[in-house]
């Protein structure tokens, strides 16, 4: 049996276990999750174990460097934890053992040999793959109403390059009696910074907020969600050096995304998606107006295209494990 420490010292990206638990669980290794689960209103791992159908053996960061002679391979599933890194997993003659999951173009560091990157976007100067952090569990038609309702999932902060809140002021000022309405996922503290920034965020009848959800109850409340919108920024951050994590979710949720044409290409999302060229109210009216039966044909190219997906992930997580062994 392979053991494998997936490792994740801070309360974010937990997003990113649903596809590693899902390889590891088809090749049968034996998966050790070091993590203060009990510090993360958020995780996603509960979510993981009930959709795997799977109890995992989950210990607290503090007592990864006892154990660290259990395991074959450590795999730290955010490469921003690097300042709660011990040294030990820094060393040279621990670099073939240590795999980094990279979020961000970032985030890399030196010591980091071998990299997983979760976006075509980040390009590390090190031993990488690149994957996109999907899974193929999810099988059903997540969407359970035929409203027109749009998601915005993750914080909008005003000192960052990713979401254009323009986006949604274009849409809202130029439909502004239609039938749709507009979902806001966020965590409690970004809402608040935003929302007072920005108070017509609360103001307008069309948006409806929900802070603060747990994962659980964000997935739950997805379901009243017929597309998903990244909102991404034009030539932002999401286009050079960072994963938009609306598109996994919504890829994974089978949920069809309404994104920028060239953000879009960058995926190979082009055929299964809803694209704009500046603006969504390019396309609102298409959205609008869509058929049930166009609803569905979206959805399936957009399963047709995870599946792929899936499999390039496995074809290529399998070979860079092989050349770890090797070195």
């Amino acid at each position: 049996m392979i053991n494998i420490a997936l490792i994740q010292l801070s309360a974010k990206h937990t997003e990113i276990f649903g596809t590693l638990i899902e390889f590891f669980i088809k090749k049968k290794f034996n998966i050790t999750i070091y993590y203060d689960l009990d510090k993360d209103p958020y995780s996603f791992v509960p979510y993981y174990e009930r959709l795997f159908k799977i109890k995992l053996d989950i210990k607290t960061a503090d007592k990864l460097l006892e154990n660290r002679d259990n395991h074959v391979f450590f795999i730290f599933t955010s490469s921003a934890d690097d300042i709660r890194l011990n040294d030990w997993f820094k060393l040279p003659e621990n670099s073939n053992k240590c795999i980094f999951i990279q979020h961000q173009a970032a985030h890399w560091k030196e010591y980091m040999k071998w990299n997983i990157t979760v976006s075509p976007v980040i390009q590390p100067n090190a031993n990488n793959i690149t994957i996109i952090p999907i899974y193929k569990s999810y099988s059903e038609i997540h969407c359970k109403t035929k409203e027109t309702n749009i998601g915005l999932i993750g914080a909008i902060r005003p000192h960052q390059n990713d979401k254009d809140l323009n986006i949604l002021i274009d849409l809202l000022h130029r439909y502004p009696n239609n039938d749709y309405s507009i979902y806001i996922f966020m965590r409690r503290m970004d809402w608040k910074v935003i929302s007072n920034k920005n108070p017509f965020l609360k103001n307008n009848a069309r948006i409806k907020v929900f802070s603060g959800l747990k994962t659980s109850q964000l997935i739950d409340k997805l379901k009243d969600i017929k597309f998903l919108l990244p909102l991404s920024k034009k030539k932002g951050w999401y286009y050079w050096q960072r994963l938009t994590g609306t598109i996994p979710i919504a890829i994974n949720l089978n949920i069809p995304l309404i994104m920028d044409k060239e953000l879009a290409s960058i995926y190979g999302l082009e055929d299964s998606s809803i694209l704009y060229e500046r603006n969504v109210s390019e396309i609102m009216d298409r959205v609008l107006g869509m058929s049930d039966e166009e609803y569905y044909e979206l959805i399936e190219r957009q399963c047709y295209w995870k599946l792929d997906v899936y499999k390039r992930n496995v074809k290529l997580i399998s070979e860079f494990l092989q050349n770890m062994v090797k070195k």
